[in-house]
């Protein structure tokens, strides 16, 4: 069997979504017009975006021993997607209930179910048993500690560590110093900031906060993504600066899953040996190409288009 050039270490989710003028508000029912059932969950959103991107990707997760639990499998497996790692367990698997309001806005409440007995040590035998891949991705949708042990396993086998701070709560210590790459909406990076004790506006002009950047990275310890939704993203290496890279225009229809189709790809492009400039902008035109298409995971650009991308990426 190929080596595992990822990791992605995270929840997998059946994903129940609603299509609704407006999210309900305190003791109101809304009549949605469409329904879906997908598959979702950060982790494994973004293990299959890197997939279809042209890598061997490894899912270190678990699965409940539900009818989730074996759709969850068999979406996966039908991704190409080693999982050694995803281990089925008693009870119920994770799901998201999601409301999508027709501006393309959506809420989510996820249950983890499975996903939530994944342990630390778990982490560690499991990232361990995969070296030799050359980057490690996670989020904040489980676990801290178990992100953690992960974070620092694959650190301390070379691997360059990624984290997506989605969804938002204060860092661990320890977190920080063993991840590379650290990518964060607006709204993430302003908690971000704020717990390092740099209080800053984030919700600025691209331009603007190109100057900024440097000084962001500089308190966090970390290479930066930040992403700016429509508008594109906007990166910073410690030796090579800042890049801003602008969004096509696009008619978004849904945005449920687009930050982590962006994270899969701009591993994966890295990872085929682009350079992090070239990975963001290829990154960008995925994930600007998946919100015009209702669902998460299957909204993603298939593995036919990965070349397309390349190519994209590679535009100076």
């Amino acid at each position: 069997m190929t080596t595992p050039s990822i990791v992605v270490l995270g929840n997998a989710n059946v994903d129940l979504t609603t299509y609704v003028p407006h999210a309900p508000a305190e003791g109101e029912t809304v009549l949605g017009h469409g329904f879906s059932m997908g598959m979702g969950g950060k982790g494994a959103n973004q293990a299959v975006a890197a997939s279809r991107a042209g890598s061997e990707v490894a899912f270190i997760g678990r699965r409940g021993d539900d009818s989730f639990g074996q759709m969850i499998y068999d979406s996966l497996h039908a991704e190409g997607l080693h999982l050694e790692h995803l281990v089925q367990v008693p009870g119920a698997s994770g799901n998201a209930t999601i409301y999508v309001e027709d501006s393309g806005a959506n809420r989510i409440a996820v249950f983890q179910g499975a996903s939530a007995t994944i342990t630390p040590e778990d982490a560690r035998a499991s990232v361990a048993s995969l070296e030799g891949a050359g980057y490690f991705v996670s989020q904040l949708e489980g676990r801290q500690d178990v992100v953690l042990a992960g974070l620092q396993e694959a650190s301390a086998r070379g691997m360059v560590c990624v984290l997506n701070t989605a969804p938002y709560s204060p860092l661990l210590p320890g977190v920080q110093e063993s991840t590379d790459w650290l990518i964060a909406n607006e709204v993430e990076m302003q908690g971000l900031l704020a717990e390092a004790g740099l209080p800053t506006e984030v919700d600025l002009p691209p331009e603007d906060l190109m100057s900024l950047i440097p000084g962001w990275s500089q308190t966090l310890g970390c290479d930066l993504v930040l992403t700016l939704g429509s508008q594109g993203a906007l990166g910073y290496h410690h030796e090579s600066g800042a890049v801003f890279v602008a969004a096509p225009t696009v008619t978004a229809v849904d945005t449920v899953g687009a930050g982590d189709c962006f994270v899969g790809y701009f591993v994966s492009l890295m990872s085929s040996g682009l350079t992090w400039e070239e990975a963001l902008r290829g990154a960008v035109h995925a994930a600007s190409e998946s919100v015009q298409t209702a669902g998460a995971q299957s909204s993603y650009p298939v593995r036919a288009d990965a070349q397309r991308f390349r190519a994209l990426a590679s535009e100076s």
